[in-house]
Formats: C-alpha cells, structure tokens, sequence
C-alpha cells in the first residue's frame, strides 16, 4: 500500500464522510460540565462553620460530600443542549451528598438559552459531511472537495473552541448572579469550574485529523497506475516453400 494512497487524494476522499459524522455524532455526548471547586467550597465551609457554629457531624457530612465531588461534573451539557437550548442533566452525583432523585430534579434554571457557536459549529459540520458525499460520489472535483472539506472542518473547530470560552463566561456571570448563593466575601462562581466536556475533545480531535487529511490531499500526489504495454503478437508461422 503506497502512502499517497492513505494521506492523498483516495484516502481523503474515502473517509471525510465518516469522519464528518462521527464530529456530529459527539454534539449528543458532554460538551461542558460544571464541577466543584474543591479547595474554594472548603474555605468558605470553613468560613460558615466559624461563623454559624455548625456542629462537628454535620461539617463532617458536608466535607465528605465535597470530597466525594472532586472531579465530578455536578451539571452537565451536551452539544445538543447547548445548540438549541435545552436544559443540562445532572450528572453522578456521588452517595456521600446524599441526593435523592438526582436525575430527576429540574434544571430549567441552569439554561442558557441557544448558544450561536455550537450551532453553527453543527451547521458547518453538516455541510462538511454534504460536500464529502457529494465528493466521495464524484460530485466534486478531487481538489475542490479537499479544499471544501478542509474549510468547514477548521471553521468547526475554531466554533467550538470560542464556544467553550463563551459558554464558560456565561456560566460564570449566572452563577454570580444567581440568588441565595452567596457567601460573605466569596464570589459564588468561584465556588465551581467550568470543565471541557469529554465529547468536545473529541470533536476536536477528528476536526484536527479532518483538517491534515484533507490539506495533504490537495498536496499529495497518486501517480497514474501504469498500464503494461500489450506484447506484441506472435509472427504467422513461416510457410512451407515449394516444391
């Protein structure tokens, strides 16, 4: 197998579909999650333990909790929630909080509406697959559709990177602003991260393979298969002189 015909113009050309689809594929999988700050929470438990005077088993249960939600992602939001709005999910919430019904609590007041980015981080990867079909199909001429392919995959990409700032500054000004969640001389956002969802990353890593593969095509030269010249036809056999 020659490596032109991997990287160049055939290979391209065979798995920019598959590719494009798995990148939509990931929009149902976690794109952001929001996690607790572990050491922040502490302090400000710390704070109101002083100030309150909560007793040694109920800190106890609250520090075990916080421990517990180390690396936890407390809400959840998939590419599809973020595209078109829809509410997060709870995520695992561990025993030790002692959450009853967790996945069944409404989160209607975590949404932040339709997110521009996501959206057309989708959009582009739709037309992405489009072109690759109609270039797998020979719609498209070779370099034309390895142009294409690799505009919409980087345009994807870079949707999905601004995304995830823009998501986590949106997150972090409703957490600020979000009522009953104050504590004295702590901002309540500082009290959570913002995390890049598993499913994002690998969005990102196929629009990555998607953007090299397709950019070597139009690079990367196949040579024409040589066609072995015919041979050449056998003399008639010499004919019997005279008598």
């Amino acid at each position: 197998m020659r490596l032109s015909s991997v990287i160049g113009e055939p290979g391209a050309r065979r798995v920019s579909p598959l590719l494009f689809l798995l990148v939509i594929l990931t929009f149902f999988l976690v794109f952001t999650g929001v996690s607790c700050n572990e050491a922040t929470t502490k302090a400000a438990l710390a704070s109101i333990d002083a100030s309150e005077g909560v007793s040694g088993s109920e800190g106890a249960q609250v520090t075990a909790c916080v421990n517990a939600l180390s690396g936890v992602n407390i809400l959840t939001y998939s590419g599809w929630q973020l595209a078109f709005g829809r509410d997060p999910v709870i995520g695992s919430v561990p025993a030790a909080c002692n959450q009853n019904n967790a996945a069944g609590q409404d989160t209607s007041s975590a949404n932040i509406g339709p997110q521009l980015l996501a959206f057309l981080a989708l959009v582009s990867a739709g037309l992405g697959l489009l072109f690759a079909c109609a270039g797998f199909l020979g719609g498209l001429a070779a370099r034309s559709r390895a142009l294409v392919a690799a505009i919409f995959a980087a345009g994807a990409g870079a949707l999905l990177v601004l995304d995830q700032f823009h998501v986590r500054d949106l997150l972090v000004s409703k957490i600020s602003a979000s009522e009953g969640s104050s504590v004295p001389g702590i901002d309540p956002s500082s009290l959570f991260d913002i995390n890049v969802g598993t499913g994002r990353l690998i969005a990102l890593v196929i629009l990555a393979v998607l953007v090299l593969v397709n950019v070597s095509a139009l690079f990367v030269r196949v040579p024409p298969t040589a066609v072995p010249a015919p041979e050449p036809p056998e003399p008639p056999p010499p004919r019997p002189s005279p008598p």
